[in-house]
């Protein structure tokens, strides 16, 4: 079923709220464009809604949100492209609010100019009481109740019961095929064999580490099995991983990179994710059985 901009302007507004509340109660940085496109496609039952468009949905919500509290932060602010940074659609919001600040053409400005402008505004948004009672007042809790849960099931470890977790034959197999060749995911023949299972002092164990002299690879791997939740968390763990071979070495420099390698493609927010955060990402298409 198509949408039209006046149905994301008077029924979005609800959801976006909700998930900002989600986002703000889980310690969230932030909410992407993406993120609520695709809430509104089950939850107004829709065909495909462009991301760009939501900017309707972010004034809309921030416009009812200011006739209840004038004073109210900007959580418009939270709403951002994957890289976390707002559109131009925030700027005429915090241009009247900082009026002395010239922040009106905001698509011009350099992006660190705009990172301290929304830190700032975060804090307030995250400090804020009232958002709760601020959205019983315009949408009661039926959007609250109605989102829908993260999907984060689909992963390369299975319940093992009371032993834990156990790894899937798919993980398995993909992190030894990694193992046999560092030419497979791009890297120089004379890293040589990578070494799998590798436990770091912190008791995190790496699922594929190629050396060469003083340069380290960090690499996770996610199968086919896995979800888009499980690829964010392998990001994460890369991040860790290469801060903690660092943390090992100091006070001497090495030469650490993390790499994701997975048998899916990413979407956009995670590739932009992956590249903030300086993980490496590589895709392999591949089938194959060791």
């Amino acid at each position: 079923m198509p949408y039209t901009l006046k149905q994301l302007g008077k029924d979005g507004p609800q959801y976006a709220m909700a998930m900002l509340l989600r986002c703000i109660d889980n310690g969230e940085p932030f909410l992407t464009y993406g993120a609520i496109a695709e809430e509104l496609e089950y939850q107004l039952s829709t065909g495909k809604i462009f991301s760009t468009h939501i900017g309707h949905v972010a004034g809309s919500l921030m416009n009812r949100i200011l006739e209840v509290d004038p004073g109210a932060p900007l959580i418009n602010v939270l709403i951002t492209r994957p890289n976390g940074i707002p559109g131009n659609g925030v700027a005429g919001y915090l241009a009247d609010r900082y009026p002395k600040e010239r922040l009106r053409n905001w698509d011009k400005l350099r992006e660190n100019r705009k990172l301290k402008v929304i830190q700032r505004e975060r804090e307030k948004i995250f400090n804020y009481k009232k958002w709760r009672n601020i959205n019983k007042e315009l949408f009661g809790n039926e959007a609250l109740d109605n989102l829908r849960k993260p999907q984060g099931n689909e992963h390369d470890y299975l319940n093992g019961g009371h032993g834990g977790e156990a790894e899937s034959e798919e993980h398995k197999e993909l992190k030894i095929w990694v193992s046999q060749d560092p030419r497979r995911i791009g890297l120089h023949r004379d890293f040589g064999l990578g070494k799998i299972e590798v436990r770091l002092q912190s008791g995190d164990e790496v699922d594929v580490v190629f050396s060469c002299g003083n340069s380290f690879r960090m690499i996770e791997v996610k199968s086919r099995r896995s979800s888009d939740e499980d690829f964010k968390r392998g990001i994460y763990q890369c991040v860790k991983y290469r801060e903690v071979k660092k943390a090992e070495h100091a006070p001497y420099e090495v030469d650490v990179q993390a790499i994701l390698v997975t048998e899916a493609k990413l979407n956009q927010e995670l590739r932009e994710r992956a590249r903030l955060l300086g993980v490496t990402l590589r895709y392999v298409n591949t089938r194959r059985k060791v």
